[in-house]
This record gives C-alpha cells, structure tokens and sequence, in this order.
C-alpha cells in the first residue's frame, strides 16, 4: 500500500486502507472440510486449529453482540467525508485483534524507511 500511497500523492490521490475485522459473511459457507479427516488428526492440538477457528467465528457472529458488516461501510464513508489530510493512513473496523497495535508499532519504521529514500516529500498529498 505504501507504494500506491506515494505514487498516487503527487497526482492529488489520497490513499487509505480500511481493515475490516471478522464480519459474518458467506466465507465460511463456502468452506470446505479435508476428506481424509485422519491426516488432520496426526497433527493433533494443531490439527484443532481450524475447526476452533470456525465454532468461534460462527458464535461470535451468531451472538447478541454480532459485528454489523454495514461498520465497514460507514468507515468508509467517515473517510470520504473527512478533509485532504485528515484521514488515519490506515482504519481498523470492528475487533482489531492486534492489528491496531501493529499499525502502531511499524509507522516509526515506515516513515524511518521513506525518509531515508528521500521520498518525505511524497507523504504529503499535492
């Protein structure tokens, strides 16, 4: 993304990324089980792994406190309405499971990486 957000600067483009959280969609609908259920199993707690994954994603989406996939939407549309400059490089929607923290905690480095390419002067949008 940090690449499309300094090209795109000089051009007048404001580039952001929203990142959604675990919404309920038809992901795990679509999702299919290994036919050879033995192999998964020699893994043993590993092997867990992705049946836990789904039983909790599907009680958190089938709970009273179920995320709202319509958050995305007003994210997006808080951004759009915000001022040139304004906007949160990056915006995390619904539960950030550590990725707020990592967001955090790499945009000393990032900004550490552009200035030393001598590419500052990109960050700002024209």
């Amino acid at each position: 993304m940090q690449t499309v957000t300094l090209g795109a600067s000089q051009l007048g483009v404001e580039v952001v990324e929203v990142q959604p959280s675990a919404y309920p969609t038809n992901f795990l609908t679509g999702s299919q089980t290994p036919a050879g259920t033995e192999v998964a199993k020699s893994y043993g707690e590993v092997g867990r792994i992705p049946d836990a994954m789904v039983t909790s994603l599907t009680s958190t989406f089938e709970g009273k406190d179920a995320p709202n996939p319509h958050d995305v939407a007003e994210a997006i549309v808080k951004l759009v309405g915000q001022a040139k400059d304004s906007r949160a490089v990056r915006t995390v929607v619904g539960a950030p499971f550590g990725s707020d923290q990592a967001n955090e905690d790499v945009a000393p480095a990032r900004s550490r990486v552009v200035e030393a390419l001598g590419l500052s002067h990109l960050e700002k949008v024209a």
